[in-house]
């Protein structure tokens, strides 16, 4: 697994990718957003992990940084499943969470929020499930609150994954209400986690004020702009959105995800009130993540590994009542163990081969060899990777399409800033100009064509440059 996942650091970083490492390298207090002069709606503990990769000075530093997370995420995979299957489960546990961890299929490849949120989810349930187990009361309230923390860092790295917390809550209601209920336990859980959670609140609270950042902008920030994107994204390019759900539906079928997830709400594990609290939470978790991924509105692959922790669960409780099953739960449980695995090898081929990701890598590397000092630009719509890879900052604050459709709706802003003195040197073209309809009365294409010039087409992109300069072209590359 390390050898799949140590293959992906040298290939080209993706959108988000390039995008976050953009805003980390310029992070600063004091500009017109939470992170300095750009826009983006992640959370902080997600562009503090790009801010760590930014000082290397590598671009690939933040895949690096991936391997060692997978690795826990794997191994808090195991230790969940022995928890509540014994080694059997354990064995079979990590083997999805191997699978699932390195397939493309997932965009598990990219150091994406989704992956590294999902780590700290599973390694929050395996600390959560270690705690309930726990027989001392002095050690089952410290894994509490090394759960509790755990479980609270990830909504600060992808907002959507608080199933951690869920688990928590979980264990707590059903120890004070369930069938075996031990209520002195449940008190040691809800204590060692609610005080481990407050941990990285207070953390956040501690760099609203040394920002200076109003709680309310950050809210909308993080929060309040993705319900609007939601209805941007719906209202404007309806048919792209059921596309994609369609693509995920899938993804997460060729790569087992989806046949164990399904399997295991199929089976409904038919006597829930006999069996252990943590295999009772399974059903709850992988309901709330599929609830959590139909509400994301734009349904990207990355989405899909909300599943994973609890997916995870599922099928080290699966893999080793096989024997144990009927003829067509056999089937069932083997299927979705097979496709895991067969999945990820089918996709990883498949993603060694693939040219398209380089293209935005190549059109880079184009750019920084044709730029002049003190050059900026702007990609026409989204892909900030491409910004990234050519080191060119851009005086235009949304980086990505859908920020842009969101917060700039009518383009006002992006017509003001080609139109002014900061306007960018280089405009990179990868969607239509009136992608969207967002451009019907033509006005940002006539400005465009009365300051711009076209002066190369580098891996089908066209590449403009204000007309008032002049560059030596480096040499076209091959994509």
């Amino acid at each position: 697994m390390a050898l799949v996942r140590a293959s992906y650091v040298l290939r080209p970083l993706r959108n988000d990718e390039g995008g976050y490492l953009l805003v980390a390298r310029q992070w600063h207090t004091g500009g017109e957003f939470l992170y300095g002069d750009y826009f983006v709606d992640r959370p902080p503990l997600l562009m503090a992990l790009f801010r760590i990769a930014s000082l290397t000075g590598w671009d690939q530093a933040i895949r690096a940084l991936a391997v060692p997370f997978v690795l826990v995420f794997v191994l808090a995979g195991w230790r969940a499943g022995v928890l509540l299957a014994g080694p059997a489960g354990g064995r079979w546990a990590a083997v999805v969470a191997a699978a699932i961890t390195c397939s493309p299929a997932l965009a598990a490849e990219q150091a994406d929020g989704e992956l590294f949120g999902a780590v700290l989810v599973m390694a929050a349930l395996a600390l959560a499930l270690t705690a309930w187990h726990t027989a001392s009361p002095g050690r089952r309230v410290g894994w509490a609150v090394a759960a509790g923390a755990v479980a609270a860092a990830a909504p600060l790295v992808k907002q959507s994954l608080v199933e951690g917390l869920l688990l928590l809550a979980g264990l707590v209601l059903l120890g004070w209400w369930g069938r075996d209920a031990d209520r002195r336990r449940a008190l040691h859980l809800a204590g060692g986690g609610l005080l481990g959670a407050l941990l990285p609140t207070a953390l956040l609270g501690l760099w609203l004020v040394a920002a200076r950042i109003d709680p309310a902008d950050a809210w909308y920030d993080l929060v309040g702009s993705r319900g609007v994107a939601f209805d941007v994204l719906w209202s404007t390019s309806p048919g792209d959105s059921v596309r994609r759900a369609g693509q995920l539906l899938v993804l997460g079928t060729v790569t087992g995800l989806l046949p164990v997830v399904v399997t295991w709400l199929v089976t409904g594990r038919r006597a829930p009130r006999t069996e252990p609290a943590g295999v009772r939470l399974i059903t709850p978790l992988l309901v709330y993540g599929v609830a959590g991924i139909a509400s994301g509105g734009a349904y990207w692959p990355p989405y899909l590994l909300q599943l994973a922790p609890a997916a995870v669960l599922a099928a080290g409780v699966l893999a080793p009542s096989i024997a144990r099953s009927g003829a067509w739960m056999r089937g069932c449980c083997r299927l979705a163990v097979a496709a895991a695995l067969v999945g990820t090898l089918a996709s990883t081929l498949v993603h060694a081969t693939a040219p398209s990701a380089w293209a935005g890598q190549r059109t880079g590397e184009w750019l920084a060899d044709s730029k002049a000092a003190g050059d900026t630009g702007f990609v026409a719509y989204g892909l900030p990777s491409v910004l990234e890879a050519a080191d060119l900052p851009s005086p235009y604050p949304h980086l990505w399409s859908a920020a842009m459709r969101t917060l700039d709706p009518d383009q006002a802003r992006l017509r003001a800033t080609l139109a002014g003195p900061e306007a960018p040197a280089w405009i990179v073209q990868v969607n239509g100009l009136d992608a969207w309809g967002i451009d019907e009365g033509s006005r940002l294409r006539d400005l465009l064509r009365e300051r711009y010039r076209v002066v190369a087409e580098v891996c089908g992109h066209p590449v403009w440059l204000r007309a008032d300069l002049t560059r030596e072209l480096a040499p076209a590359p091959r994509c």
